[in-house]
């Protein structure tokens, strides 16, 4: 028998050694393309810490994974500095957070895209409706207009597409004149992904968390050491996650010829 108080403590001591083991991993061949994402972890009592992890965008590989009492500038920019030590990101992917605002401050070559899912979200939510508040027509025309940007097979296509909205946006609903300013304002990072063969969404973070989120969730019955449950939990997805189509039921490392199926390689139990 062992209690889940002993499980906590041991797997403190293993993700104390986990920051080590994801630069071991550091050589590997990397895209040069990084999808960023955060999630808040609930500590219980009203608590929230906050877990960035960084992965690989065509490998899936988890880069690094922190966790912060507060995520500013300050941790982002933190974080980023700490990543430039593991890799040279060409491409960003990752959503409309404060990661994007300083990126450029750590990686000042590096192109920046927006994941699209999330801003095709926050369109749809700019127009709310309820079985009792229906949208205007003019509102659900403007709302198909502006979706129907991110439909473009090509750049100009969808900046020309805008930019008809941005001539307009005078005439629109009000709901629709605050996305296309704010459109307007990332269109830096907007299309990118039309230009470069790089994912447009950062599903592939989505996808990991919510994999893991049911354990994740568990962390909120003790108070500490969540940072370093999180990090174990991000690496151990390294040899655990397994692909599809070629690569099936290989996981991450094995498809990067790496021949290892156990983090343990990595880290020693303690």
């Amino acid at each position: 028998y062992c209690s889940h108080v002993t499980m906590w403590r041991q797997m403190q001591k293993v993700g104390q050694q986990t920051l080590d083991a994801f630069f071991d991993l550091g050589d590997l061949p990397f895209s040069g393309i990084i999808i960023i994402d955060e999630r808040w972890l609930s500590m219980g009592n009203g608590i929230f810490h906050f877990g960035c992890s960084a992965f690989d965008g065509i490998t899936g590989r988890t880069i690094l994974a922190e966790v912060y009492s507060a995520f500013t500038e300050t941790e982002a920019e933190e974080f980023l500095r700490l990543l430039s030590k593991l890799v040279d990101v060409e491409y960003l992917v990752a959503d409309d957070s404060v990661i994007q605002k300083v990126f450029n401050k750590v990686y000042p070559d590096a192109i920046r895209q927006y994941c699209i899912y999330h801003i095709k979200k926050n369109i749809k939510k700019a127009f709310p409706e309820t079985k009792l508040v229906k949208l205007s027509d003019e509102a659900v025309k403007a709302k198909e207009e502006i979706l129907n940007i991110f439909n473009a097979e090509t750049s100009d296509e969808a900046i020309r597409r805008l930019a008809i909205l941005v001539e307009k946006r005078h005439t629109l609903p009000w709901m629709a004149q605050g996305v296309v300013n704010r459109l307007v304002n990332k269109i830096e990072g907007l299309f990118q992904y039309l230009d470069h063969d790089i994912p447009k969404t950062s599903n592939q973070a989505e996808q990991t968390f919510s994999l893991f989120q049911p354990i994740i969730d568990a962390g909120k019955s003790f108070s500490t050491g969540v940072g370093n449950f999180f990090r174990t939990l991000m690496f151990y997805k390294n040899f655990h996650f397994y692909s599809s189509g070629p690569n099936k039921d290989r996981n991450i490392l094995y498809t990067m010829g790496v021949n290892s199926d156990s983090m343990f390689d990595y880290i020693n139990l303690p």
